[in-house]
């Protein structure tokens, strides 16, 4: 059954709102939020409250949206008085279609529900009827050089200029759209949407000027299908729902959602994005539509890969972000596989072959070879990935309350955009795959981690995200394996003797910090929530079916040891111990060592650095002489070895 309303009934929406905009303070200011002085938590708290004990919807205008407004309005009579034309060669002349209806002008979407809200925005779309965005712009354009120079919109806009972006769906473009910055405001101008027709696999519509009715049921959400009308300056709600919803709460598609997402997949981040943006619930019809395995398929083979990582963004940072609320959430809608692909056998990107992923996934073998592994295993391998990537987002709390009140402020800091993610993804730390490049018979592929392929091919991150995921999981493993050795070490020595255990790791963590540079702090808390996970696991499965425990644990307190590590590690000077500069460069340990030239010069580089850790006050000469030391001990074992030498890149280990 269709939900759309039978429009040749309506001539005005049911639900109109009259606004007061000129809702000026005694200090000439307008009545909207502050948003500098108050979190966003109780920006929502105070908009919404608002909202819900009022009666009347109030919109506050500041002097450039009223100069906009008016600029616009002002628009349409030149235009319906013949004092400007779209036809240069038509001059003073008017060449509507339909002299005996005028234009009507209309803010749609966001900055509707901002102001609704008594929220800022800087993101107007103006909508108009009878014809295309990009005519009204023109007249828009015309109109502004037809004022004297004078003039208030003049002085901003001498010569005012006008882009045009095309029709683009796989940006989420649908309609042509003309942006201008009048009045220092920043413009879209299309047309009101008709009926969409869209074909399979394809997300491009074929389009047709519309009714404020159809171009509402178009929209996403109904809190987004309100408009506001310029002439009558009132808020019009065709859906019947858009303030209801607001006023609840609520998330809900002004028609029925499976249709809506299949039509156009993307709007299913965007409402994950929405609801954490704004703290809003979403409708049980539109959560049991994200979850079908066709909307699953539509958005990975209609929405393009840029955009789907530009949505996740949106989540993870700017106004109202909730990195961890908005993973949960794409993790029980069972979207996280759409957005974090795996890479296909044998698919080609950008001129490089990739493989299948391989590797250890949740204790067991993943493997895609059909004699291994059958699809339906591996599809539920993967679920319980998915599924412990959720448990694991529930120890964020205690662990940004320990960054943020008990340790000391240092160079280097979590990054709370990319380490909820990295959180999201630790189960698939032991995965990976390969690449090899094509048109290349000699080239050898090469293998990388699965998470690489996620930020780089699956949500198009930049290649500084890229890097930065695949240090953490390159090097979370050594720094678990540093956090396990300091608690056997406070329990062989006893708490108080905590200080004097840590300086015996003084290289060990030197060594991952020089690794992981900056991200030394989020590898660190990354480590930290893995062995709090396993200690979880690990009481969970001591526990019988009663709750009685049937096997005695040490229970090691994590983020106190986190704490003791981070602390010790500034005061042994480890900070930015990646940035010292070498005693002795290459150059110099050639000369020094009379080296060849090759491979060998990294291998005393390293001992070096290893050297340097440990001796954090020593002198060049007592480098080079430890270095000599090295030498002529990597010498006397190629003697005994018969000339074989010790592996590259081994050498003695002081303690």
């Amino acid at each position: 059954m269709s939900s759309e309303l039978d429009e040749s009934s309506v001539t005005v929406p049911t639900e109109i709102y009259s606004l007061a905009n000129n809702s000026k303070q005694p200090n000439g200011t307008t009545s909207t939020t502050n948003l500098t002085t108050l979190t966003n938590d109780k920006i929502l708290e105070r908009a919404f409250g608002s909202l819900a004990c009022s009666e009347t919807v109030r919109l506050g205008l500041d002097h450039d949206e009223e100069q906009l407004f008016d600029t616009l309005l002002n628009t349409t009579l030149a235009y319906e008085r013949g004092e400007i034309s779209l036809d240069d060669d038509k001059s003073n002349s008017n060449d509507k279609d339909d002299k005996t209806e005028s234009l009507q002008i209309r803010v749609a979407g966001g900055w509707v529900r901002d102001k609704i809200l008594g929220l800022r925005s800087h993101d107007v779309d103006i909508t108009v009827d009878k014809m295309m965005g990009v005519q009204f712009a023109t007249l828009i354009q015309k109109y502004l050089l037809s004022l004297p120079l004078s003039h208030p919109a003049r002085c901003q806009s001498k010569y005012p200029k006008m882009g045009v972006i095309a029709a683009n769906p796989e940006q989420s473009k649908h309609l042509e759209t003309a942006t201008m910055k009048v009045h220092n405001i920043d413009i879209d101008v299309c047309h009101l949407r008709a009926e969409e027709i869209y074909q399979e696999n394809s997300r491009i519509p074929t389009v047709s000027i519309g009714t404020p009715l159809q171009d509402a049921q178009r929209r996403d959400f109904t809190l987004n299908a309100m408009f506001y009308n310029l002439k009558t300056k009132l808020v019009e709600d065709w859906t019947q729902r858009g303030m209801q919803d607001l006023r609840h709460r609520r998330l809900v598609t002004p028609l029925n959602a499976e249709t809506t997402f299949q039509d156009d997949p993307l709007r299913v981040l965007r409402a994950i994005r929405f609801a954490v943006r704004y703290q809003l619930e979403l409708d049980e019809g539109l959560k049991k539509a994200c979850m079908l395995p066709i909307i699953h398929k539509a958005l990975q083979v209609k929405v393009s890969r840029e955009r789907v990582g530009k949505e996740l963004e949106g989540m993870l940072s700017g106004k109202g972000a909730n990195p961890q609320k908005a993973l949960e959430t794409i993790g029980q809608l069972k979207l996280a596989g759409c957005v974090f692909c795996f890479p296909a056998a044998g698919e080609v990107i950008n001129k490089t072959q990739t493989s299948a992923a391989h590797g250890q996934l949740m204790g067991h073998e993943y493997n895609t070879k059909p004699e291994t592994t059958s699809i339906q295993e591996l599809e539920q391998l993967r679920e319980l990935g998915w599924e412990e990537s959720q448990r694991l987002l529930a120890f964020l709390p205690p662990l940004y309350q320990l960054a943020e009140q008990q340790l000391p402020p240092t160079t280097s800091f979590i990054d709370k955009r990319l380490f909820p993610l990295a959180v999201f993804l630790l189960p698939f730390r032991f995965l990976k795959y390969e690449e090899k490049k094509t048109g290349n018979s000699n080239s050898l592929p090469k293998e990388f981690p699965l998470t690489m392929f996620m930020f780089r091919e699956s949500i198009k991150f930049k290649n500084k995200d890229v890097q930065s995921i695949s240090v953490l999981m390159e090097n979370v493993s050594s720094m678990v394996k540093f956090l396990t050795e300091l608690a056997e070490q406070q329990q062989v020595a006893g708490a108080e003797q905590a200080e004097d255990a840590l300086q015996v790791c003084r290289l060990e963590a030197g060594l991952i910090l020089r690794a992981t540079k900056e991200l030394w702090v989020t590898t660190l808390f990354l480590a930290a929530l893995i062995k709090m996970r396993e200690q979880q696991q690990q009481q969970q499965s001591n526990t019988d079916d009663d709750g009685a425990t049937t096997a005695t644990t040490t229970k090691v307190d994590w983020l106190k040891l986190t704490a003791a590590a981070y602390k010790t590690i500034l005061e042994l000077n480890l900070e930015e111990c990646w940035k010292a500069k070498p005693l002795l460069n290459g150059k110099a340990v050639v000369e020094a060592l009379k080296l060849p030239r090759g491979p060998i010069i990294s291998t005393y580089l390293e001992e070096q650095a290893r050297w340097m850790l440990l001796n954090p006050d020593g002198t060049k000469e007592e480098c080079e002489a430890h270095l000599h030391s090295v030498k002529r001990q990597r010498d006397a074992d190629a003697s005994d070895d018969g000339g074989g030498g010790n592996p590259r890149g081994q050498h003695p280990r002081l303690k």
